[in-house]
């Protein structure tokens, strides 16, 4: 990993050891509203601190992974973990209602994952942030995943130590893990997947090409997950408390993955595995023809970010 702005920052030996002593390496970042199921969500943040302890066992590290979890209201009762930061959802009306104020939203009414994902940024501590749909799972890489995996081709590594390791050995600011169907029974949702899983690859083969200044083309990360090396994160802020970009406060994944192409590159991991939910998302009749065509719907908007013009304060998702 680039060490250069923290050692920048803490040159006395000691410093830096009790930094890396007290900071984590990931902070994964979730926001959820309305998410009703309980069972669900016990079963998500089990499986996250499942991934957790793994790494933590195999890196040898204590507390190497923080969760921030914002309730942005309506959710079913969220299970404790370890290591985790809880905000009310208090604390996301007020700073949505700070954000209108300040016209980074437009209307009062407005609302984002996205609110909740930059309210959790302030009070990420970790080197790497993760920002992560709550309904999903990690992979382990541990018999936690045997109820999910019905093939060789669905195996994964652990998420935390495959991304460590591609952070530590890329110039990657920003990267997409594998996407996967939680049923094999649903072979629809499956061959979706695996379209989408190709378009990503696609996307990411090409160069970033700008037009005016304006990139019309380039890679894009889907809205499932994406991470961000803290220094470059930091260069999104003003001061370390606001949005680099005011669109942010209303946006999702994929204005952030634009912003992170003009800092470096993009990368698919596809040893990352990431769970996605189906049961409670997808309706009996998702079958091939629809998921198939929900990939090739989004070929266009994941090769070409740009081509349906962002407009600021709006919300085009």
């Amino acid at each position: 990993m680039n060490l250069d702005l923290t050692y920048k920052t803490n040159k006395k030996p000691l410093h830096l050891l009790l930094f890396f002593m007290h900071k984590p390496l990931f902070s994964v970042i979730t926001t959820g509203k309305g998410e009703g199921d309980r069972k669900t969500l016990k079963e998500t943040f089990h499986n996250w601190e499942v991934a957790k302890q793994d790494f933590e066992e195999k890196r040898g590290i204590n507390k190497a992974v923080e969760f921030i979890i914002v309730d942005a209201g309506k959710n079913a009762e969220f299970t404790e973990i370890e290591d985790s930061i809880l905000i009310s959802p208090e604390g996301y009306e007020k700073y949505r209602k700070e954000l209108w104020h300040h016209g980074i939203i437009k209307y009062s009414w407005w609302d984002s994952p996205a609110i909740g994902r930059n309210l959790g940024f302030r009070h990420a501590q970790g080197r790497i942030i993760v920002f992560h749909d709550i309904d999903s799972l990690f992979s382990t890489g541990t018999e936690f995943d045997d109820a999910y995996i019905f093939s060789e081709l669905d195996k994964y590594d652990n998420y935390f130590e495959v991304m460590y390791y591609a952070f530590k050995g890329k110039d990657v600011v920003a990267a997409v893990p594998s996407l996967r169907p939680r049923e094999y029974i649903n072979l629809g949702r499956r061959f979706g997947i695996m379209g989408l899983n190709l378009v990503t690859r696609l996307s990411l083969k090409f160069p970033t090409i700008k037009i005016g200044g304006v990139p019309v083309a380039g890679a894009s990360v889907p809205g499932c997950s994406i991470a961000l090396l803290r220094d470059v994160a930091l260069k999104m802020c003003m001061n370390g408390i606001g949005p680099y970009d005011p669109e942010l406060g209303v946006c999702e994944d994929h204005k952030i993955s634009r912003l992170t192409a003009t800092h470096g590159k993009i990368s698919y991991e596809k040893k990352a595995g990431v769970f996605t939910r189906t049961e409670n998302r997808v309706s009996n009749g998702f079958d091939i023809a629809k998921s198939l065509g929900y990939a090739v719907k989004g070929l266009a908007y994941y090769i070409f970010p740009d081509l349906f013009k962002y407009q600021k304060h709006s919300l085009t998702i």
